[in-house]
């Protein structure tokens, strides 16, 4: 018997194709914001392969660390890889939050070493900069911890807004340099 000459089966097969395919979109989209997240996150944020004296740079470099190691955290509980608890989660937001806060003043002062990632950019489009700082620090205070379906919704602006900020005013580490 199909589901269509039982009158208690009439429409299951079109819930059953919209549920699959609300269920695929979601996925898809899931998918497409770890990927995004994989390559912000696979990023090396120790810079160069020398070491840095300059301690605002090396302040730079830690706050960026911490905000690579709470994005990780979040997108590791999106995707199921590490156990969601919302403590953990609203721990990491706040990680987030504070640091985004302190960007503009880390990079305040323009401090230039050959084994940072830091464009000069920054220091010549200020007011982009702070305004991009901005937005990454609405982005955290917007991540909805609470569950994973909030983390699914919420964490992709967070990780947009750090990479828009990436784009434009950090150079790209060449991976493939050995010396």
């Amino acid at each position: 018997m199909t589901s269509g000459s039982n009158p208690h089966h009439k429409g299951t097969r079109h819930r059953f194709s919209a549920l699959a395919k609300r269920v695929c979109r979601r996925m898809i989209g899931a998918f497409s914001v770890l990927c995004l997240c994989s390559g912000l996150l696979s990023a090396d944020l120790h810079a160069g392969s020398a070491v840095i004296t300059d301690k605002q740079i090396q302040a730079r470099l830690a706050l960026m660390r911490q905000q690579k190691e709470a994005l990780l955290s979040l997108s590791e509980m999106m995707a199921g890889r590490r156990v969601f608890t919302p403590q953990t989660a609203k721990a990491a937001r706040r990680v987030l939050m504070n640091n985004t806060r302190k960007i503009p003043k880390r990079f305040a002062k323009r401090r230039m070493d050959p084994n940072s990632y830091a464009r000069p950019e920054i220091w010549v489009q200020w007011q982009d900069f702070e305004a991009r700082a901005e937005v990454a620090r609405q982005a955290a205070k917007q991540i909805s911890a609470n569950s994973v379906n909030g983390l699914r919704r919420s964490l992709p602006t967070m990780i947009q807004a750090c990479h828009s900020c990436h784009q434009t005013y950090r150079t790209t580490p060449n991976q493939a340099i050995t010396h």
